[in-house]
């Protein structure tokens, strides 16, 4: 073989590598900028994000986020140390056994019964309870 076929072939086989490399570089650049934009959607309709918050009733005692269950100023009720605590800055939770969740909604009205056992009626949306109603259970 002559020295010119060599290069010819040394120059083809750079120019296939070069080629092959290449899309197979704008492949993996292709699929990271594919995934990148579909992981952002989750294929969920604002519609279908409203369905999975649910409503529910939960029974239990309206505390406050810094106390939760048990209130550590033992000069005050647990409903002055519930209010308390939320004009200082905390939010009001209701609480049964190791399950809590935070409370919004008519503030008057959840303040009126902190410190005592209620039902709540609302949207649950993840640990937060969109307050509809509050009633005092009755004493047994």
């Amino acid at each position: 073989m002559r020295r010119s076929d060599e290069s010819w072939l040394t120059l083809l086989a750079f120019l296939v590598v070069t080629a092959l490399g290449s899309s197979l570089l704008f492949a993996a650049l292709f699929t990271g900028v594919t995934v990148a934009v579909a992981g952002g959607d989750s294929g969920q309709t604002p519609a279908d994000q409203q369905v999975e918050s649910s409503v529910t009733t939960v029974s239990g005692v309206i505390t406050d986020a810094r106390c939760g269950a048990r209130h550590t100023d033992s000069g005050l009720s647990a409903s002055e140390c519930a209010r308390t605590c939320v004009r200082n800055g905390s939010r009001y939770l209701i609480v049964n056994g190791d399950k809590h969740y935070e409370l919004e909604g008519d503030a008057q009205q959840i303040n009126q019964l902190a410190g005592q056992r209620v039902s709540v009626t609302g949207v649950l949306d993840g640990g937060t309870i969109k307050v509809s109603t509050v009633s005092l259970q009755s004493s047994r």
